[in-house]
């Protein structure tokens, strides 16, 4: 049976990992290089290194959106990805340094689509049907999965629950005053801009505070600071509006979260708090809970992905 390897592509670095059956074991991490062609380089030699073989599967979870018609991967951190067919490259650098292609076509998903497979699959959302994962990192993300399949929409994509202007104008003078600030997507007032970790520090700069980390502002929450507790008051209470929302569209029935402020254990449970209370039916149980996969949520969802391929075939 042919061996599964699959990367995990960010813009520091490249993580790579081999399985089979329910095991899944990371090899290596490398620097994600600045320029294309180093890149791709790197990474064929990193999976030539390891052993893969012809007619092993590769997956790769990358951050960014995918264009199904061209290949080509936009990510703030990757820019280099925005007009080549990065999976046609890499499979072709791959065949050289092998002397033979690869039989399969190597399978590319978002990183976010990646975590709520994972999470699906093998972690907090794997008793339940219909699974909203999000992603709570620099900015906001999110996915979700039905029965085991990724819901997939207009592009490709869906999901995206960290887009569209949902902060309206406000008067400054008014109480826990979020400004709409300006979005990567084009847009202004996304939750994006403020449900991430620069998103809380942005926040609670523009309430008139000193500059400070989104860890000191929630440690400082945590500790009683009546400046971060307006802070984290009004960023909670924004973010679980526009999750009560997609809780109401979607019908998720659970909510993992990864991404670097998952590990504020406080923060998440203050979240799950007011989305219960928000949402059409409120829930007796924890809905939005911190994800089991972790570090590794894409890796282990590209796995899983190239596991159903695989069982498909």
């Amino acid at each position: 049976m042919s061996k599964i390897y699959c990367l995990d592509i960010g813009g520091s670095f490249i993580k790579l990992a081999t399985g089979n059956g329910d095991d899944l074991q990371e090899v290596e991490a490398v620097a994600t290089p600045p320029e294309y062609g180093a890149f791709i380089d790197r990474t064929a030699d990193l999976l030539a290194a390891a052993g893969i073989g012809p007619r092993d599967r590769l997956g790769v979870s990358i951050a960014g959106s995918i264009d199904v018609d061209n290949g080509s991967v936009h990510a703030a951190q990757l820019p280099f990805l925005a007009s080549v067919d990065f999976g046609s490259d890499l499979g072709a650098a791959i065949g050289v340094r092998l002397g033979t292609p690869l039989k399969s076509a190597i399978r590319i998903e978002n990183d976010a689509d990646c975590f709520a497979l994972a999470e699906a699959t093998f972690g907090a959302g794997r008793t339940f049907d219909n699974v909203f994962a999000i992603i709570l990192g620099t900015g906001v993300g999110g996915s979700q999965v039905y029965r085991g399949e990724l819901i997939r929409g207009f592009g490709g994509s869906a999901g995206e629950w960290g887009h569209g202007p949902f902060i309206q104008k406000q008067d400054p003078s008014t109480p826990g005053f979020v400004p709409q600030f300006a979005c990567a997507c084009g847009q202004k007032g996304c939750i994006n801009t403020m449900g991430g970790a620069r998103g809380l520090e942005a926040m609670h700069a523009a309430a008139g505070n000193p500059l400070r980390d989104s860890k000191a502002i929630i440690d400082g929450w945590a500790g009683g600071d009546t400046a971060c507790t307006a802070t984290v008051a009004s960023y909670v209470s924004l973010l679980t509006d526009a999750l009560a929302v997609t809780l109401n569209i979607t019908g998720a029935e659970i909510v993992p979260v990864g991404g670097g402020l998952s590990s504020a254990t406080a923060l998440i449970s203050a979240i799950d708090s007011g989305v219960r209370h928000k949402v059409l039916r409120p829930r007796p149980e924890p809905l939005v809970i911190r994800g089991q996969t972790g570090q590794n949520g894409g890796l282990w969802g590209i796995y899983a992905q190239i596991l159903k391929d695989r069982a498909a075939a």
